[in-house]
């Protein structure tokens, strides 16, 4: 188990660098995507293996619930400012600020299983 949380911490920072140097590597630039664009994935892979094995029952659900309020909150909040909405530019807000929402539950994930577990 403590190897396990060594990798969690680990791979915070293995899955970072590693889609940086594929996303300057790729050029990922000309095609307007980041790394991001390839972390996000990444992390929530990392979520439900990492929660599936340190808890009862995979945390799964409770990511899918939280990344449905961040669209829904997005949806509103595009039509609020845009009266047309388009779908390209609301699933690249979406990817990224679930980016960031999944490596702040990632984080979050990692930390309780720390010092928790």
């Amino acid at each position: 188990m403590f190897v396990l949380k060594i990798a969690a911490v680990a791979l915070i920072f293995l899955n970072l660098i590693v889609s940086i140097i594929l996303a300057k590597l790729l050029r990922f630039k000309r095609f307007g995507l980041k790394f991001s664009d390839l972390a996000f994935p990444l992390f929530a892979l990392e979520f439900y293996l990492l929660s599936d094995r340190f808890f009862y029952h995979s945390l799964l659900p409770e990511l899918i619930f939280a990344l449905s309020l961040l669209a829904i909150g997005l949806a509103i909040s595009f039509l609020r400012k845009r009266k047309p909405f388009f779908y390209p530019i609301f699933f690249k807000y979406f990817w990224r600020i679930g980016f960031l929402l999944m490596f702040l539950l990632y984080l979050a994930l990692v930390i309780t299983i720390v010092f928790f577990r």
